[in-house]
């Protein structure tokens, strides 16, 4: 028994398929489907039971070996990261991905970081949130920060997902609007109201979920990037819905110029800004750290 023995049976396991754990360790299958026979005749077990239908299903002795080889191979990491440690001249890396709009919040926590962390580098890339989670899922990157609701579906498996920041959809409206004068809006008010939508996965569930139960507004555009939409806001153009915490930092919300509103009498759709990580990768401390400066970003938004 080696340590590739132990990555190969952990890769497959996470995929349940050969072929993807070789792609992504970039050896062949065959090499991968001989190392695990000759794991099983060394334990005297199988590990997994093979078909072509059903891909690489651990057995129940092969789920106790799992857990003890995740084990041994995080172990190794730290020994890894604790020999890096007494190398002056390393850079610590680290990679994470974001969904569109979370980038300021990493920004942030990254400014704050480098004063304790000088010669850190933190790699970021801005995606939508299911190739965030496949990113993190396969190890392309270490973390993943993501806007996530309740009415929305995405496989999470081998995810741990935690929510940092809650909040909720507000109506956004220009201050000239008559709508701004009001302390709350219900969806009929606002069936006569031209809307501009940004373009995440959890505002275009919700945006969905509310034409499905009422009924569908005129759409003026659809913005990759929030300046855009705050400007049509602006000029009395039309209104949106958003995360309140994803808004209130903007300069024409903090203005006044764009008046938040809560909405009423629509059934409760929670918001939360969540960091996602993978549930068999170890972590370095080095992560853990910059984890802890994210986290004290959003808090104080």
């Amino acid at each position: 028994m080696n340590l590739e023995h132990l990555l190969y049976i952990v890769e497959v396991a996470k995929y349940r398929s050969l072929s993807i754990a070789a792609q992504n360790l970039h050896v062949t299958q065959s090499g991968i489907s001989q190392s695990i026979t000759s794991l099983e005749k060394e334990l005297g077990l199988k590990i997994f039971n093979r078909s072509r239908g059903h891909g690489a299903i651990p057995t129940d002795e092969g789920r106790i070996i799992l857990k003890q080889a995740y084990e041994v191979l995080r172990k190794v990491e730290e020994i890894k990261e604790t020999a890096n440690s007494f190398s002056p001249t390393e850079v610590e890396e680290l990679k994470v991905s974001s969904a569109p709009g979370m980038t300021t919040f990493l920004v942030k926590a990254i400014a704050a970081f480098r004063h304790d962390y000088p010669r850190a580098n933190v790699e970021v890339s801005e995606k939508w949130a299911p190739a965030v989670i496949g990113d993190v899922r396969q190890h392309k990157t270490d973390i993943g920060l993501i806007t996530y609701s309740t009415n929305w579906n995405i496989n999470m498996d081998g995810i741990a997902f935690e929510a940092l920041l809650e909040g909720k959809p507000k109506v956004y409206v220009s201050k000239h609007s008559p709508l701004a004068f009001l302390s709350t809006i219900t969806p009929h008010d606002i069936f006569d109201q031209t809307l501009v939508t940004y373009n995440s996965e959890s505002m275009q569930c919700f945006v969905q979920d509310f034409f499905n139960e009422y009924k569908p507004l005129k759409i003026l555009f659809t913005a990759n990037n929030m300046d855009g939409v705050l400007q049509a806001i602006v000029e009395g153009l039309a209104i949106t819905f958003a995360p309140d915490f994803l808004m209130k930092n903007y300069p024409p919300v903090i203005k006044g110029d764009i008046i938040p509103v809560d909405l009423v009498n629509h059934r409760p759709v929670n918001i939360s800004i969540g960091l996602v990580r993978s549930e068999v990768k170890h972590l370095s401390t080095f992560a853990n750290k910059y984890i802890h400066f994210l986290k004290s970003e959003i808090i104080k938004n």
